[in-house]
């Protein structure tokens, strides 16, 4: 936790607050750390464990224009809120962005997603295109655009349903191709402990999310419906998996938007 809030303190660019929401730990020497640094910047909230809450707690109490994520032990390079705020300030239609990212710990490697708005929400069909901890998110754009806050129902893949609930309600996505980031791997981290749980929760979003998609395409093409209607008739006799009708609507909606675009 330290090398995380210190990575964050000694960012090249220097007017923000630094909320730290201790989310139920008994971990007393971080937090008595925590309290002793004098760094103004610092807003340490205590908060009773409930992880869903607590992010939601974080978007309410933040003042700032925009909104960083990070978790309490990756670490973020020096020019990590330099680039995405300057990203921004330059892309006012951009409500959410995201990096790549470096991995290091029990495993070691680079993190690549979709850059464009249109790569970005046509994956998500079937995988999360956005780091989590690496996403800078426009906070004008959750009061107005109509998707505030997590949601309760989708455990550890609570992001990942964020992200495809703002893509129905046309924000917009972009990731910066450069590592901004780097994310700590270890046998204890939630996506090692739970990773049944992530999963059927990240079913149960792509299902949903597919069914959105599904319908956005017949509403812009109708004569796209009975080739739909065929697909999803060879999925329920069994003649054609989910994953190649997925991959069928993902070519179709990719085409959609970059036409559009």
């Amino acid at each position: 936790m330290k090398e995380a809030v210190e990575s964050i303190l000694n960012q090249m660019y220097k007017d923000f607050e630094l909320i730290i929401i201790n989310d139920g730990s008994t971990e007393m020497d971080g937090i008595n750390w925590l309290k002793d640094c004098p760094d103004p910047r610092i807003r340490l909230i205590d908060n009773s464990h409930d992880f869903i809450k607590t992010l939601n707690k974080g978007i309410k109490v933040a003042k700032g224009k925009y909104i960083v994520r990070m978790d309490a032990d990756d670490i973020m390079l020096p020019n990590r809120l330099q680039q995405q705020y300057e990203f921004m300030e330059n892309h006012i239609e951009v409500d959410v962005c995201g990096s790549w990212m470096e991995f290091f710990g029990t495993t070691n490697g680079t993190m690549t997603n979709p850059i464009t708005h249109e790569q970005i929400i046509a994956s998500m069909l079937s995988s999360n295109p956005l780091f989590h901890p690496t996403v800078i998110i426009r906070k004008k754009s959750l009061k107005e655009k109509g998707v505030s806050s997590y949601k309760e129902g989708y455990i550890y893949a609570e992001d990942y349903k964020l992200w495809t609930d703002m893509a129905t309600k046309e924000y917009r996505f972009a990731n910066i191709p450069e590592v901004l980031l780097k994310y700590r791997t270890s046998d204890k981290q939630v996506t090692h402990l739970y990773k049944t749980e992530m999963l059927t929760s990240s079913i149960k979003i792509q299902h949903e999310y597919l069914e959105w998609v599904m319908e956005y395409v017949t509403e812009k093409k109708t004569e796209i419906e009975p080739i739909l209607n065929t697909l999803i008739e060879a999925v329920n006799n069994e003649a054609l998996s989910i994953k190649n009708l997925t991959d069928i609507v993902y070519s179709i909606f990719l085409e959609m938007l970059q036409l559009e675009k």
